[in-house]
C-alpha cells in the first residue's frame, strides 16, 4: 500500500499526504508545462510568465487529483469502508480503503463518484475556457483555463477504462458483482481486463520507443507494469477474502500468548525469552490488562550497555499505537491492520488480553479454507457486457497510441498585411486582407489518424516523409521558422523589385536543413551541406534553387555541387514526386540560404515569427507590393494566397492546397490565388482561383478580376 512521506491535512478526520515520489511527477509536470506547451501554444510570453502559469496549473490538476480521491473517501466513509488516508504519489493519487464495500451498488457509489467530481471540474474548466476565449482574457489565464480542461478530461476518460484497478475496473466489477452474485469472480474477470490493459500500454509504450516516442514509450511501459502488479494484487485478495468468508478472529489468533512484565530488563527479555520461544514479538501485560508489545527487533535496536538498565517499558510500543482486535471481527476487517510494523494485532475482550493475530495465523487460516470452502456458484456475465469490454479498450488503446503518423488539417487564415510594417518611403494602407493560408500537423492518436481518414479535407502522411528520422523535432522546428523568416525577406525584395525599387541581395550558398528519409537526396545531401552550382550554374540562394527544381518535371537529373565541411563534392540526384506536404516535385530537403544578406530601399518589420516553411510567401509580397503601390490591389476584397516567392517574383509550389482552399473559405475569401501547377487541388474552392507563376500575373491578377 502506497503510505505518505508526510501529511500536509485532514478532511473530515481522513488524513491527506503526500509520497516523496510526487515531487519528482510535480517537477516534470512543471517543467514540461514551462518548457514545452505553453511556448508552442502561447508564444511571445516572457519565460516567466511561463514558469507561474506551470506552476498554477500544475498545483490546480494536483488539487483537482486530490478531489477526485476525496470523492472516493468520502462516499466511502458513507457506505461503512474505513479510510486509512489519501496519498498523492508518483501516478497521481490513490484514496487507500480498508477492505471492499458491502455490496454491488455500494461498489458502483464508491467508484463513481470519483470520476462524478472530476466530470463536474472538467465541465467547469471547459465552461471557463469559453468564456474567456469570448471575452479575450489575457493569454496567460486562458492557457492554464484550457489546460486544465483537457488534463482532466483525459483523466476522466482515462480513469474510465473497465480495467481494474482503475474506477472504470470498479464499475465493471460492481456489475459482474451483481450479475455473477460472486465477489470473487467478478473480481478476477475485471482484473483480466486489467492485465490485458496493463499488457496494451506496454506494448504501446515499446511501440512508442521504437517510433521515437522517447519518454513517453517509457512512462507507458511503467504505467502498464504498474496495472498488471495492482490487478494481480486485487485477484490476490478476492480470493483471500473468499477463504476467509465467514472466520472470526478468535478462530485463526494464537490464544494465551507468552506475554511479558512492563518492567522486565531488556537483557532478560533477549536472554530467557527471546531464546527459549518461537515468537518474536510479545503482548506486554501488567495488572492483567495489556498495556503495548514489544519485540526482539526493538531489543536489538538498543545498544548493549545499556540494556540491562532500561526495561521493557522504555522500548515497547503503547496499546493506542497497536492494530488491535476482538474475537467476533471478521478475519477480513483485520487484515488491512496487519500490513504495517508490527504486522500482529492484539486480540482483546474487553480489558482482558486474550491472544495475539498475525499474518502467519491468517495464511494458515487461508490455506485451510481453500481446502475446505465449497465450489463456487457464479453466473456467466454474458457476451454483450465481454463485446463492451473490448471495443471500449480498443478505443482506449487507439487513443493512447500514436502511431508515426501525421496528419494535415486546414489552419488558420491571417492576414499577412497586418504583420508588415514599412519605413522610409511612402505607402500606402491596404483596403482589405491578404491572407496566408496554413496546414495544421499533428501526429495525432490512431483513434485521430483513423477519423482523418475518412474526412476529404484531411491528409495522413507517414512521419518520415514530413519530418526527418533522426532530426531533433525542435531543432528541425527552428529550422523551419529561420526558412519563414527568410521568405518574409524575400517577399520583400520581389514586392520592391515589382514596384521598379532598387534592391541589393546575396548569398553565398544553399545550406541543407533537413533530409527526408527515402527522398531522392536521402543517400547524396546531408544536414549541413552547402549546395552551390546546379548542372554547373551558381546558386545563391534557397528561393532560386527550390524554383530550378519544382521547375522541372519529376525524374530530372541534376548535377549538384556541394560544400562539406572542408571538402567540395559532386553528385547527380535524380528528381521525384514527393508528398503534397512538400510540394509536388522535388529533392526531399529543407533549404535555406547562407550569408543572406538584403539592402532594401526602406526598413521593413514583421510581427509574426512563430510559423513555420516558406509557403506565406507570395501573401507578405502582395501585401507589400500593395503598400509599395498607388494602384488599390486588393479593393477591398479578402485574397487568401499560398505559394513560395523568390528574388525574382518567381512563385513556386507549397503543397497542402486542398487544405488551405478550406482555410480560405472559412475565411470568407473571393479570391484566391494558388501556384500554376497546384491549380486543380484548389478546384473545389468557393473563391475565385487563379493560378499565378509571378508576383507580376498575381499583381495583373487582382487588377482585372
Amino acid at each position: 500500500m502506497m503510505e505518505s512521506t508526510f501529511t500536509l491535512l485532514r478532511v473530515r478526520g481522513i488524513p491527506i499526504g503526500v509520497h516523496w515520489s510526487w515531487l519528482f511527477v510535480f517537477a516534470i509536470v512543471v517543467w514540461s508545462l514551462a518548457t514545452a506547451l505553453f511556448p508552442a501554444t502561447y508564444p511571445d510570453l516572457e519565460g516567466s510568465t511561463y514558469v507561474a502559469m506551470a506552476l498554477a496549473a500544475a498545483a490546480v490538476f494536483f488539487a483537482s487529483v486530490l478531489l477526485h480521491e476525496l470523492g472516493h473517501a468520502l462516499r466511502g466513509v458513507r457506505e461503512g469502508v474505513p479510510i486509512e488516508g489519501i496519498t498523492l504519489w508518483l501516478l497521481g493519487g490513490v484514496a487507500r480503503l480498508r477492505g471492499n464495500p458491502p455490496s454491488p451498488p455500494a461498489e458502483f457509489r464508491v467508484a463513481i463518484y470519483g470520476p462524478l467530481v472530476t466530470l463536474v471540474l472538467t465541465a467547469a474548466f471547459g465552461a471557463a475556457a469559453l468564456v474567456g476565449d469570448r471575452l479575450d482574457w489575457p493569454a496567460s489565464f486562458q492557457g492554464v483555463v484550457d489546460y486544465l480542461a483537457r488534463i482532466n478530461g483525459l483523466l476522466l476518460a482515462f480513469n474510465m477504462v473497465p480495467a481494474l484497478p482503475l474506477d472504470g475496473g470498479r464499475v465493471l466489477r460492481s456489475w459482474l458483482w451483481h450479475r455473477q452474485q460472486s465477489f470473487a469472480a467478478a473480481t478476477r474477470s475485471a482484473a483480466r481486463v486489467g492485465q490485458a490493459f496493463g499488457l496494451m500500454l506496454i506494448a504501446i509504450g515499446l511501440l512508442g520507443l521504437f517510433d521515437g516516442g522517447g519518454q513517453g514509450g517509457i512512462w507507458f511501459v511503467f504505467l502498464g507494469w504498474f496495472l498488471l502488479q495492482a490487478a494481480q494484487a486485487e485477484v490476490t485478495m478476492a480470493e483471500v477474502r473468499r477463504a476467509l468468508a465467514g472466520r472470526k478472529v478468535g478462530e485463526v489468533m494464537t490464544p494465551d500468548p507468552v506475554v511479558v512484565p512492563p518492567d522486565l530488563p531488556v537483557s532478560d527479555l533477549i536472554d530467557r525469552v527471546g531464546q527459549d520461544r518461537r515468537f518474536s514479538s510479545f503482548p506486554v501485560v501488567e495488572g492483567g490488562r495489556p498495556v503495548g508489545l514489544v519485540s526482539l527487533r526493538m531489543a536489538a535496536a538498543l545498544p548493549r550497555a545499556e540494556r540491562d538498565a532500561r526495561t521493557v517499558a522504555d522500548i515497547m510500543k503503547p496499546l493506542g499505537e497497536l492494530p488491535t482486535a476482538t474475537p467476533d471481527q471478521d478475519v477480513v476487517d483485520v487484515l488491512p491492520k496487519l500490513e504495517g510494523d508490527p504486522s500482529r494485532a492484539v486480540v482483546t475482550d474487553g480489558d482482558r488480553l486474550v491472544g495475539v493475530v498475525s499474518g502467519r495465523d491468517v495464511l494458515r487460516a487461508v490455506e485451510a479454507g481453500a481446502l475446505t470452502a465449497p465450489p463456487e456458484r457464479a453466473r456467466r456475465a454474458g457476451p454483450l457486457v465481454w463485446t463492451v469490454v473490448v471495443i471500449a479498450l480498443l478505443v482506449a488503446g487507439a487513443a493512447l497510441y500514436h502511431p508515426p503518423y501525421v496528419v494535415i488539417a486546414p489552419g488558420e487564415a491571417t492576414d499577412a498585411a497586418a504583420d508588415v510594417r514599412i519605413e522610409g518611403v511612402p505607402v500606402t494602407p491596404v483596403n482589405g486582407r491578404y491572407l496566408l493560408t496554413s496546414v495544421r500537423l499533428s501526429q495525432p492518436s490512431a483513434l485521430r489518424v483513423l477519423v482523418a481518414l475518412l474526412r476529404p479535407d484531411r491528409e495522413v502522411l507517414r512521419l518520415s516523409e514530413v519530418v526527418p528520422r533522426g532530426v531533433d523535432p525542435d531543432r528541425y522546428a527552428d529550422r523551419q521558422r529561420d526558412v519563414f523568416t527568410e521568405s518574409q525577406m524575400l517577399a520583400a525584395v520581389a514586392a520592391a523589385r515589382s514596384q521598379g525599387l532598387p534592391v541589393s541581395m546575396t548569398g553565398n550558398g544553399v545550406r541543407v536543413v533537413a533530409v527526408l528519409r527515402g527522398s531522392p537526396a536521402a543517400d547524396v545531401l546531408q544536414v549541413g551541406d552547402v549546395i552551390v552550382a546546379v548542372d554547373g550554374q551558381q546558386v545563391t540562394d534557397a528561393a532560386r534553387l527550390a524554383q530550378t527544381v519544382s521547375s522541372r518535371p519529376a525524374g530530372t537529373r541534376f548535377r549538384l555541387t556541394f560544400e562539406r565541411g572542408s571538402e567540395r563534392l559532386e553528385r547527380e540526384v535524380t528528381t521525384a514526386r514527393l508528398p503534397q506536404l512538400a510540394g509536388g516535385v522535388g529533392l526531399g530537403v529543407s533549404i535555406d540560404t547562407r550569408g543572406l544578406d538584403v539592402d532594401l530601399p526602406f526598413e521593413v518589420s514583421f510581427a509574426r515569427r512563430n510559423v513555420g516553411g516558406p509557403s506565406a510567401g507570395l501573401a507578405y509580397a502582395l501585401a507589400i507590393a500593395d503598400m509599395l503601390a498607388e494602384q488599390d490591389y486588393a479593393r477591398g476584397r479578402v485574397i487568401a494566397t499560398t505559394g513560395t516567392i523568390d528574388a525574382g517574383g518567381e512563385v513556386g509550389p507549397v503543397g497542402g492546397v486542398e487544405q488551405k482552399a478550406v482555410a480560405a473559405d472559412d475565411a470568407g475569401a473571393a479570391v484566391f490565388l494558388v501556384p500554376a501547377g497546384e491549380v486543380e487541388a484548389a478546384e473545389d474552392a468557393d473563391a475565385r482561383v487563379h493560378g499565378v507563376e509571378t508576383l507580376r500575373q498575381a499583381l495583373d491578377a487582382l487588377s482585372a478580376a
